[in-house]
Formats: C-alpha cells, sequence, structure tokens
C-alpha cells in the first residue's frame, strides 16, 4: 500500500497544518496530511511512517507566504479586509480572543480577515458584514502559504493598525460618551480602551513572533 504527503509547505492545507501544529500523535499527523485512516497507517512499515512525519515536520518549518486580496473556496469568492477603519470592535475582540490559542483557531481567524465579496467591480470589493457565525470550516482547505502570507500581511501593518486602532477608538469613545449624554447607552472608559490598544499591540507581536520565519514569495 502507497500513501502521499504533501511535498512542499504550499501543498497544505490550514486544517493539515492545524493538525501538524498541535497533535502529538505521529500516526494522526500522517493520517492527516495523506488523507488515509489509522488503521491503514497500522498496517505499514514504521520506517515508512517515521519518514513521512520527519517529511512533514520540515515543511512546516519552511514557511512560504503569499498575500492574495480575494481568494476562492468552494466556489465561492472571498475578500480581505480592504479597509481597516472599517474593522469593528466585536472583530478585534474576537481575534484576540482566537490568538489566546492560535492554533486551535486559526481557520476562525481565517474566516475573520476573508469574507464573502457581496460586490466587485475590478480590483475594488466589499465584503459580508461580520457576524461572527461564519463558515469557518471551509477555511481548513485554505492552502498553508495563503493562510501564512495573509498573517504575514496583518502582522507587518502594525504601524498603520496600531493608527486605525487608535483612530476608531477615539471614534467609538466619542459615539459611546454621545449616546450616554443622549441617556442611549454608556461611555466606554478611557481606561478600558487604552487597554484594547494595549492588547493589540500585544496581538500583533505575537503574529510577528509565530510568523517571522515566512518568507514572502508574492503579495498579489
Amino acid at each position: 500500500m502507497q500513501f502521499k504527503v504533501p511535498l512542499l509547505y504550499k501543498d497544505l492545507t490550514l486544517g493539515q497544518l492545524m493538525i501538524l501544529e498541535t497533535e502529538t500523535s505521529m500516526l494522526k499527523r500522517v493520517a492527516a496530511c495523506a488523507n488515509i485512516g489509522i488503521d491503514q497507517l497500522r498496517k505499514l512499515p514504521q520506517q515508512e511512517v517515521m519518514h513521512a512525519d520527519i517529511h512533514l515536520s520540515k515543511i512546516k518549518d519552511m514557511e512560504t507566504g503569499k498575500h492574495k486580496p480575494v481568494i476562492e473556496l468552494g466556489g465561492k469568492q472571498y475578500g480581505f479586509i480592504p479597509d481597516w477603519n472599517a474593522f469593528t470592535l466585536g472583530e478585534w475582540i474576537d481575534m484576540e480572543s482566537y490568538c489566546e490559542d492560535f492554533w486551535a483557531n486559526a481557520h476562525k481567524i481565517a474566516a475573520l480577515l476573508y469574507r464573502p465579496i457581496e460586490r466587485k467591480q475590478g480590483d475594488v470589493y466589499t465584503i459580508a458584514k461580520y457576524t461572527a457565525k461564519e463558515d469557518a470550516e471551509a477555511f481548513k482547505e485554505l492552502p498553508a502559504d495563503l493562510f501564512a502570507g495573509c498573517m504575514l500581511f496583518f502582522s507587518t501593518t502594525r504601524k498603520e493598525l496600531q493608527l486605525t486602532i487608535r483612530q476608531s477608538l477615539i471614534q467609538v469613545m466619542e459615539k459611546q460618551t454621545s449616546l450616554a449624554s443622549d441617556g442611549a447607552g454608556t461611555a466606554y472608559s478611557t481606561p478600558l480602551l487604552t487597554r484594547i490598544l494595549q492588547r493589540w499591540t500585544k496581538l500583533v507581536r505575537l503574529l510577528q513572533g509565530l510568523f517571522s520565519r515566512t518568507s514572502p514569495i508574492s503579495k498579489t
């Protein structure tokens, strides 16, 4: 019986990468990447399975990143968030929460940053609003290099992102203060908004650390 595992990093799917990053069982790692049952693997020579696992460990550490603003999964087009000014407080909070257990939630992070395209003309597009109910499972089929490229792009726009966060938090604070003065809401406190900014600075540093070894091969 023969089985094949991905040859290069770009041949991995995000779902397979998540398993490689979190699973301690050699059999489960190889089975997931070779699309073969564990019972079938058990019947094969141990050396073959071990060589496959060593190969997978090597390509996992040979990251390449390719950032594409528009991707296609399952016949549906998704667009990367085109405007940081449109990044909502809910998206920030969920992104931070997902990153607390990054590799268990990588598909949810991808689904947050890439959303269904509603309208597109040339290179300009609009995406669906974030609902926290996106089909994250679909993103387990995202090629690993596209996910790495997405994370690399996200983390290397730190200065722009931090500036946008500051501006957006000020807008949120002003809006909530206005609502509170009208009796329609409760204002966020300045310390709370400051903590949000501090957490996001920490988050971006985390992503830079995780993908510092990624080699960008393209940005389009």
